[in-house]
């Protein structure tokens, strides 16, 4: 699960190279309701599983309001941080979505956590501290055209002094912004991602257990809040004209991202079922180390070792809390 979660940022960010970030988050969920619905009705069909379709009327509001948080808040607010960054430095910010589980299994379900967690918090925020200040035009990677600045940019060479100061503020300004939004725009994934695995244990243990149409409700609903938002913004779909071998990469792209979706989505919910939302979460914390691993090697990022030892440290804060919730 982990390991396929991690691949589906590699293909994420090749395809948001021309498609919109809204665009690819519906075209996903799409794909990914063909994905479960392939996986689920053949389980159900030769009784491989027990879990099968069915859900009651409690179980489908939780699952609605999971689909708000993680499909309509949490994964826009990933793709477009993952448009802008390495997956270096994404990756290990949304990683920290355990840390939210545990709050919000705290403040909705009264799970108490204890001094690991505490101190695993304040580990990961350190290394998110760390890469805020580390962040520079390359380990960026396009942070600041989020704030609206692009690396092209020069300074003038002929200005007088005070305007060469002047424009030196403006150019470290967007950067700046970029930076800012780049994090935020991550946290607030980590956020949508770590109260979804609480919203669906709470529909779980409405039911009983968690069924593949809690899964399809989820994704489904998705894609209607995420078609009406396209509607809405009238955003166009591609980033640039798509033609030939272009728009064949571009839909094959959001095929795989959408299969290997269902097939996380699938064993999410399973290992949820079994392991609980806590454990679950932190094998999944896990998923940055894949992610930036695969983003070396596939896309040939080059993180830099003080980027890579912050998110190292934002992974063994996110480890340290989770190992909390198991003793």
């Amino acid at each position: 699960m982990t390991a396929l979660w991690a691949l589906v940022i590699i293909v994420n960010k090749k395809v948001l190279e021309d498609v919109h970030p809204v665009a690819v988050n519906f075209f996903v969920r799409i794909a990914a309701i063909v994905g479960i619905v392939c996986i689920t009705v053949p389980l159900t069909a030769l009784h491989l599983w027990s879990n099968g379709f069915g859900i009651d009327a409690a179980a489908a509001g939780w699952i609605a309001l999971s689909a708000v948080a993680t499909w309509l808040v949490a994964f826009n607010a990933y793709y477009y941080a993952l448009r802008g960054g390495l997956i270096a430095v994404v990756a290990p910010i949304s990683g920290t979505d355990p840390l939210w589980t545990a709050v919000f299994a705290w403040l909705i379900l009264g799970t108490a956590f204890g001094a690991l967690t505490v101190a695993g918090m304040a580990v990961a925020m350190a290394g998110v501290v760390l890469i805020s200040r580390w962040m520079d035009a390359g380990d960026e990677a396009g942070a600041g055209a989020i704030g609206g600045a692009t690396h092209g940019e020069v300074l003038p060479a002929d200005g007088e002094t005070d305007e060469r100061a002047g424009s030196v503020a403006r150019e470290r300004s967007p950067a700046a912004n970029g930076r800012v939004r780049l994090i935020t725009l991550a946290v607030v994934a980590a956020a949508g991602w770590g109260i979804g695995p609480v919203l669906v244990d709470l529909a779980s243990r409405s039911y009983g257990k968690p069924t593949a149409t809690m899964m399809l409700e989820s994704q489904a609903l998705g894609a209607v809040l995420l078609g009406a938002l396209l509607l809405v913004r009238r955003t166009p779909p591609t980033t640039r004209r798509l033609e030939g071998p272009r728009r064949r990469r571009a839909v094959l792209l959001l095929v795989a991202a959408g299969a290997l979706e269902a097939v996380v989505s699938v064993l999410f919910y399973l290992s949820i079922a079994n392991i609980g939302p806590l454990l679950t979460m932190l094998i999944m914390a896990t998923t940055p180390a894949f992610s930036i691993v695969f983003g070396v090697v596939l896309l040939h990022e080059r993180p830099s070792l003080r980027i890579a030892f912050a998110a190292a440290v934002i992974v063994a804060g996110v480890l340290l809390a989770a190992l909390d919730g198991l003793r």
